[in-house]
């Protein structure tokens, strides 16, 4: 699904006229209609419906709204910046209001909050996709107010305030948590990624009647909420004339005697996403440990990742340079060989590299060369950090990442020549250039262990043929649909890491099915 981020909502009201012959008035009023319908299906006839109406085109969207409400509710519109309406568009609507009896209250330094206390709908039609972070102090003070009413809807018109419609940060001094947003024309970036997500409410879409197919072939969309359709296209397609060397081969350098379990669990991942051929590259105890479980496995014996030698650095760069895929990190320990054996890759071409857990950790120990050396790399490479490890990379806190999940993935991205695979709540999937947002997932994946199966997937898919940037999409959408479906049987508590290899498969089975 195409998210538009604000510059491009803008360009497509522009084209919309222009091309299409579809004013913006007629924008306007079918957002006044959509607006209308979300509080006609919450709120009794007859009650009280408070509008804060703004002076760009989302108030005018809000005075459209309070025109289709007026006769069958109590409507009062306050004009938060005591300014009217600045576009012709909201002016006529603002006109009809008020020629229909509309009462229009300024919201000045003398306006009473008290006022909005009592009403059972409080419609937020203030900035839409125009807030940028900043934000007066009596606003904050509005919005604080807003979020000590309980018991009454608060209705967003396209973006809450508070809530940077292309990244999805937010103003922690102006957001406001909404019981639900009307999301116009396309879904923004910032209302499926946290932490803006987190003040949505219930998302509701209407497309304003536009031939969004005729738009979507005009303009170069750059953010994409992975959804079922989107991860179905990226499946591979198999050919039953192939035979294993047509599906490449996986070096995995995963797992140690203390992670034994991350080794098992990538390993399955990979094994069950499509790769033709798996090796693996580790100390003896561990490949003991593995063997039985996996026999379809090849493995290559090395000292302990802390004891590893030139030689088998060397080793490993040469089964590398033999394979489509390399796996590194996954429970390898933060050990200073890691660190030698990663920065070896890199300096070297070979095969693709997806760098997860404990080698990104070892990268971070020497963040700025780390960075010089994924730019100058030759392989392509992937990163799957959580947000803590993300921190460790690029020297932010983990609150200051969390805070602009987009923003900051992007950044990295582009200056590294890398794709991101930011996990968490929503995953980002970024290679700088194009972003995902992902639709599944819950607080199921929330146990160790779950990113090495997210880590091994890719990988597998990597070696397989699917590129980098596609790999990870379709990853991160099946494994987060997986612990859905795991957890409409046994509750988010009760997921096992475990269970997620072979209910991926599952559902990539369905989806190939249907």
């Amino acid at each position: 699904m195409i998210l538009s981020t604000s510059l491009h909502t803008k360009a497509i009201d522009s084209f919309a006229e222009k091309e299409l012959g579809i004013p913006v008035v007629t924008l306007m009023h079918r957002a006044g209609l959509a607006v209308a319908k979300a509080v006609r299906e919450r709120v009794a006839e007859g009650s009280k419906v408070v509008i804060l109406a703004g002076k760009g085109n989302n108030g005018g969207d809000g005075y459209a709204a309070a025109v289709e409400l007026m006769d069958q509710y109590s409507v009062s519109v306050y004009d938060i910046f005591c300014a009217g309406q600045k576009t012709d568009e909201g002016n006529h609507f603002l006109s009809l209001y008020k020629e229909k009896g509309g009462k229009v209250i300024n919201f000045d330094e003398f306006c009473p909050l008290e006022g909005m206390a009592n009403a059972a709908c409080i419609v937020d039609a203030i900035f839409g996709t125009g807030f940028k972070g900043e934000i007066s102090p009596r606003l904050c003070e509005l919005s604080r107010f807003i979020s000590t009413i309980v018991g009454i809807h608060k209705i967003a018109i396209d973006v809450p305030i508070g809530v940077n419609a292309d990244d999805g940060s937010i103003n922690l001094d102006a957001v406001c948590a909404m019981t639900a947003t009307v999301a116009l024309s396309y879904i923004k970036p910032g209302l499926v990624s946290y932490p803006g997500r987190g003040y949505v409410g219930n998302l509701i879409f209407d497309d304003l009647g536009l031939p969004l197919d005729i738009i979507s072939e005009k303009f170069n969309f750059t953010h994409y909420y992975i959804d079922e359709s989107l991860a179905k296209s990226l499946i591979p397609k198999r050919e039953d004339n192939s035979n294993k060397g047509s599906f490449g081969k996986l070096l995995a350098i995963v797992g140690s005697e203390k992670y034994k379990g991350a080794a098992h669990l990538a390993l399955e991942a990979a094994l069950r996403g499509g790769v033709g051929m798996v090796s693996f590259f580790g100390e003896n105890k561990l490949i003991s440990s593995l063997m039985p479980k996996f026999p379809e496995v090849i493995y290559n014996e090395s000292s302990p990742i802390c004891n590893i030698t030139d030689n088998e650095i060397r080793k490993a760069r040469e089964l590398s340079a033999k394979s489509t895929a390399t796996l590194i990190g996954c429970g390898s320990g933060h050990e200073a060989g890691l660190l030698r054996l990663t920065k070896s890759f890199l300096r070297t071409e070979g095969s693709a590299l997806v760098i997860d857990a404990d080698a990104l950790n070892a990268l971070a120990d020497e963040r700025e060369e780390s960075k010089k050396l994924l730019k100058k790399s030759k392989r392509k490479i992937v990163l799957t950090p959580h947000p803590l490890e993300f921190s460790r990379l690029v020297g932010l806190s983990t609150s200051e990442v969390q805070l602009n999940r987009i923003s900051v993935a992007e950044r990295f991205a582009k200056e590294t020549g890398t794709v991101l695979v930011l996990k968490g709540a929503s995953t980002i999937v970024t290679d700088g250039e194009m972003t995902y947002v992902n639709s599944t997932g819950s607080s199921a994946l929330a146990k160790a262990g779950s990113g090495d199966v997210l880590a091994g997937l890719i990988a597998s898919l990597i070696a397989a043929g699917s590129d980098p940037l596609s790999a990870a999409v379709l990853s991160v959408y099946y494994h987060g649909i997986a612990a859905d479906s795991l957890a409409m049987e046994f509750s988010a508590m009760g997921v096992l890491v475990s269970e997620l290899p072979a209910e991926i498969s599952r559902q990539i089975a369905k989806s190939v099915r249907e």
